[in-house]
């Protein structure tokens, strides 16, 4: 990424270069959350378990088998929905604010595999390795469980664990986006909302948290821990780089153009303001993944409770019409 202001690409007269202070907040996000790396890798295994990672919630309506088959089938309806989402053709045409430099209107094609290139289709195919991981970790568990070498699938506990603690908060993030920044945004636009009304797009939008809920509230014992916080941010800053050096890519003049209004980096402070109040929303949905447990015991636990919680939590973050 270069930050000095005379390097424009070819055909566009507009500096997009992200601002210091933007680029010095992704920094100093990404080297505080790498420095708690060695902290987290050194302890969990203390968590990481057989029992955690492949145990159901509710033992009593779910067998370890029928959670292992659960994960897949959510990990196959994933995989199925991206695979369908790559053979749509689709435009967009960001709303940006009144004090963005960027020219307007122009359709971005984000159809076939482009659409993969959208931060919510990087959280929702890793929330797909993740149950489709963590499914085969259970059943394999499951069918061997009296022959287990504990020693040598330390690493798949490790990993099973590690990609659902990145992942839920990320989700998340995805549908509170949506629903609280992105569509309103579109709504007052010129340019309509029906590109958030695409069957693919709404199952994405929604059914990416829905999910992470469930898994959490209802399914299985996942840890969340504090101490592992430092993945979620480190995802969504590897976005960050990737959304700036593609700005010149999206369309064939090779105007810059951003896919998030919100990323638009030709809006000074108001971008710094945006990234940080996305971290802030992501360690928010962290901290809440890390206490739902601790929450839902207060209140009593039981499967009724449990799945109240998740319905009611889907509810505030989802978003399905205008």
């Amino acid at each position: 990424i270069h930050i000095n202001s005379m390097n424009m690409k070819k055909g566009s007269a507009i500096d997009s270069s992200p601002s210091t202070h933007s680029v010095a907040f992704v920094l100093a996000v990404l080297v505080a959350s790498i420095a708690t790396i060695p902290n987290a890798f050194s302890s969990i295994d203390s968590v990481a378990t057989i029992y955690n990672c492949t145990e159901p919630l509710f033992p009593h309506l779910l067998s370890r088998s029928m959670l292992g088959w659960i994960r897949i089938a959510l990990a196959v309806f994933i995989f199925i929905v991206t695979a369908y989402r790559i053979t749509q053709s689709e435009e967009i045409r960001p709303n940006y604010l009144k004090n963005s430099k960027l020219k307007r209107g122009i359709p971005i094609n984000v159809g076939g595999l482009r659409g993969q290139l959208m931060f919510t289709s990087w959280s929702w195919n890793l929330l797909g390795v993740s149950f489709a991981f963590s499914g085969l970790l259970t059943l394999y568990v499951d069918q061997h469980h009296d022959t287990l070498d504990m020693s040598q699938l330390k690493w798949a506990f490790r990993t099973s664990t590690l990609l659902f603690e990145t992942v839920a908060p990320l989700t998340m993030l995805v549908s509170v986006v949506v629903t609280y920044a992105l569509w309103p945004n579109a709504l007052k636009g010129g340019n309509g909302t029906d590109s958030f009304k695409r069957t693919s797009i709404l199952i994405q939008h929604n059914l990416n948290a829905i999910m992470s809920l469930l898994e959490i509230g209802f399914l299985g014992k996942f840890p969340v821990r504090f101490d592992d916080m430092a993945l979620a941010p480190i995802f969504g800053v590897v976005y960050i780089f990737f959304s700036w050096g593609m700005r010149f890519s999206w369309v064939s003049s090779k105007e810059p153009q951003f896919v998030y209004f919100f990323l638009d980096t030709t809006l000074g402070k108001t971008s710094t303001y945006a990234l940080m109040g996305l971290v802030a929303v992501l360690i928010i949905f962290y901290s809440l993944f890390v206490l739902i447990d601790d929450v839902l015991s207060f209140l009593g636990g039981g499967v009724t409770m449990h799945l109240g919680i998740v319905t009611a939590l889907s509810c505030l973050v989802c978003r399905f019409k205008d």
